[in-house]
């Protein structure tokens, strides 16, 4: 992840947090020398931490098992409520009397 040092120190190296799983006792930072040592890691593709990316992961913040993606709150509820008029059976209409 390409970021500015400063968002690197503030991150704790996030973009880089991958690696700390290959070794747990790697401080995060000692993170960019590790990366830097390791040559399967060089051909990585990379994303940014710009503003509009952090907006817009900002919006999807659950995992939505019906359709096996991330998505935001305000479509799950939606999706929810669908389901749940969809599957509830009609209560039939009391008798006229």
């Amino acid at each position: 992840m390409v970021m500015s040092p400063l968002m690197a120190w503030f991150t704790g190296n996030i973009g880089l947090h991958h690696i700390h799983h290959l070794n747990a006792r790697i401080p995060f930072y000692r993170l960019p020398e590790a990366y830097a040592q390791i040559p399967e890691l060089q051909t990585a593709t990379t994303t940014s931490l710009s503003w509009k990316d952090i907006r817009a992961c900002l919006q999807l913040k659950v995992w939505d098992p019906h359709t096996q993606k991330m998505t935001g709150i305000k479509e799950i509820r939606r999706q929810t409520a669908y389901r749940t008029r969809k599957v509830q059976p009609s209560l039939p209409k009391p008798a006229a009397g």
